[in-house]
């Protein structure tokens, strides 16, 4: 029997170990705006490609230098779509992310296993309690531009809670309000300790 942490957070206990889901949210409404803003951003870069391939030849072009002029239409052609491609996956992931993500936390008896997945597929992680130090809450900076651009709606979002393992930073809780990730710190702290002791 588990308990739910919060409207994103259910938590589930076995015979020595816990597992814990943490679902992801995006208001409805930003969600409807976010995939129909990705499918026209889909045909816009799928007509430039078209462009590329050879349509821009196809086009009327005025003037007396028409080969200068073609040139700089496909070296903006090519810049454009170098853009695209990047937006274009971020954000099918996020969408995807939204529809059918979900993190996974493990906890027995030694460690600690965390995986991010899309439709059940993602990598599983797994970290040793004593080599796990400085287990804390993330310190968002509303100032910083990169947090900024990482919470947009459109992104993946910032995680909750951060670790140093082996001297490298690692996170879970994506896009968790300070509150709950509060009380999944305190739940996860409470029951390493228990299932610690039954090891």
């Amino acid at each position: 029997m588990g308990i739910n942490i919060g409207e994103r957070i259910t938590t589930e206990d076995h015979l020595g170990s816990t597992t814990v889901i943490i679902s992801p949210y995006l208001e409805r409404w930003k969600l409807i705006l976010l995939t129909t803003w990705f499918l026209a951003f889909t045909f816009v870069g799928f007509y430039m490609m078209y462009l590329l391939a050879g349509g821009a030849y196809s086009l009327e072009v005025v003037g007396d230098n028409v080969e200068d002029i073609r040139d700089q239409q496909l070296v903006y052609l090519i810049v454009f779509l170098g853009f695209w491609a990047y937006f274009e996956y971020k954000i099918g992931k996020a969408i995807l992310w939204y529809h059918f993500g979900k993190e996974f936390i493990r906890l027995d008896g030694d460690s600690f296993s965390h995986k991010r997945a899309i439709l059940g597929y993602g990598r599983s992680n797994r970290y040793f309690y004593e080599n796990m130090k400085q287990i804390e809450l993330f310190e968002s900076d509303s100032t910083a531009f990169g947090q900024f651009f990482e919470n947009a709606y459109w992104s993946l979002g910032t995680d909750g809670v951060v670790f140093t393992y082996f001297g490298k930073s690692k996170s879970f809780g994506r896009r968790l309000d300070e509150k709950t990730s509060k009380r999944l710190l305190n739940f996860l702290d409470d029951k390493i300790k228990v299932l610690r002791k039954k090891k």
